[in-house]
């Protein structure tokens, strides 16, 4: 190591950390009472790095500066780089000599009569002996000094490597640090925590936005708690309960109304940790899932619904429908099938276009709605084709909601300033045991004998084995 990174390292030592200072301190008291001497002093080129002094006082700066003199640092040269370079230096009687005797320390307080200092490194620090008695050193203690200045040099390498060790991992640690501010606010991940039993909780910078408050806001549980929707509120209390009492962890997705008003969707996932069989704390991750959730159920309403009309699709009705085939004997899942076919939609296509179409379709959709009961399922199965599954079987029902139905739909409609009517045919079919494919058949077949007698009715296939007539007629 050369002088200027030894010089670096020792400064570096006027910040060491409690245990380090301690050990320095221990270690210069043990040669103070190991010399019977007033006071030791470890200092590098520019102040003290550690002292050890009867009473515990500070020494004043005059001594430092009569060490650094006597030690060959004048001028700002290193420790053994001037007057002889580095070793022992011993001034029995500071007031006999010419060159000592008027220097403050020496004259003044504390009053200084004898001072050895021995020079290590090369370029790393003195150690000082400071008493106010004079005295000789025995050939014994010159060599004891020269052993605790070596022992002083590797204490204060040793403390240097250490010291650049920690600054290294504390730069190391910062760098992590920001990777992981940046990949948590990249994927929108907080970490929280909340402390058992008081319900303290920290957060990270990211938990405090998803909640839109401002980082290092006051956080009271009972107030978060409070922005979760009145479901995931419920949800999340169970969920935390159960962790708690099994001493484990759970994961929800929850709704919540953040303090600016904004409706988000967070990710949690949580884990107890106790002391023995205590729960202490509760801590996680929260994620910002609005996005994502945003995409599935539009995903999902794309997968469930036609694009257009806002009716189930086919793939919905197909689900709902096949469940005939796996329901109980006498409970099916609903009570009839309504399979309409519009009366006149083509010429609206071919004269007025694809827009006026698209418009009336749109239309039907929402008549069909209106004139059907809440749990009935309204589905597009086709272009101009729909279906309906009622919820009852009960006499007569289907018959009112056909002809309500056919009235709905034969009222005038009106596209860009052009009026139009359209119509509807309907058949009819109730379940009475059959398979899902049976029943299908059956309301198709009454479905185009109502086209067939004339359009804008409905038909009813014959319930088996209720008699011979596939079908009932209305207008």
């Amino acid at each position: 190591m050369d002088a200027s990174n030894g010089w670096h390292c020792t400064t570096d030592l006027c910040s060491l950390s409690a245990p380090e200072a301690e050990a320095f301190a221990a270690f210069l008291e043990r040669i103070r009472s190991a010399f019977a001497v007033h006071a030791v002093l470890l200092f590098g080129r520019e102040r003290v790095l550690a002292q050890a002094v009867a009473g515990g006082a500070d020494v004043p700066g005059t001594v430092l500066d009569l060490c650094r003199s006597a030690s060959g640092q004048e001028g700002g040269a290193g420790p053994g780089q001037a007057r002889g370079g580095c070793g022992l230096r011993v001034v029995a009687d500071l007031g006999a000599a010419a060159r000592w005797r008027s220097h403050p320390a020496v004259a003044g307080p504390p009053g200084c009569r004898f001072l050895a200092t021995h020079a290590f490194g090369p370029g790393r620090g003195v150690l000082a002996l400071v008493d106010g008695e004079t005295r000789r050193l025995t050939g014994a203690q010159r060599r004891r000094l020269a052993d605790f200045a070596e022992a002083a040099d590797c204490l204060v390498r040793a403390t240097a490597c250490l010291t650049e060790a920690l600054a290294v991992e504390k730069r190391a640690l910062a760098h992590s640090r920001k990777i992981f501010d940046r990949a948590s606010e990249a994927a929108r991940i907080g970490v929280w925590e909340c402390a058992l039993p008081d319900e303290t909780l920290t957060w990270t910078d990211q938990v405090y936005a998803m909640f839109d408050l401002p980082r290092d806001a006051p956080l009271d549980r009972d107030r978060i708690v409070a922005c979760y929707a009145p479901d995931s509120r419920a949800a999340l209390a169970a969920a935390r309960s159960r962790a708690l009492a099994e001493r484990g962890g759970f994961a929800l997705d929850a709704e919540i109304v953040t303090v600016a008003g904004r409706h988000r969707w967070i990710r949690i996932t949580a884990q107890v940790e106790c002391e023995g069989a205590v729960p202490v704390r509760i801590f996680g991750m929260k994620q910002d899932i609005t996005e994502e959730k945003l995409l599935a159920d539009r995903t999902r309403y794309l997968a469930e619904f036609d694009a257009m009309t806002g009716l189930a699709n086919r793939a919905t009705f197909e689900a709902r429908f096949s469940a005939l085939d796996q329901a109980p004997a006498g409970r099916p899942p609903f009570g009839a099938l309504l399979l309409i076919d519009l009366d006149g939609f083509k010429p609206v296509n071919d004269t007025l276009g694809h827009a006026a179409g698209d418009a009336c379709l749109v239309e039907v959709a929402a008549r069909l709605r209106q004139s059907c009961r809440e749990g009935d399922l309204v589905a597009r199965i086709g272009g101009d084709e729909f279906a309906i599954l009622l919820t009852t079987s009960a006499p007569g029902i289907a018959e009112e909601v056909a002809a309500r139905l056919i009235a709905a739909l034969s009222r005038p409609m009106t596209w860009a300033g052009r009026i139009f009517t359209i119509g509807a045919s309907i058949g009819i079919a109730r379940t009475g045991g059959r398979s899902s494919a049976d029943l299908f058949v059956a309301a198709d077949t009454v479905l185009y004998k109502a086209k067939a007698e004339g359009r804008g009715r409905y038909r009813v296939a014959a319930t088996p084995p209720c008699g011979p007539l596939p079908y009932a007629s209305a207008s």
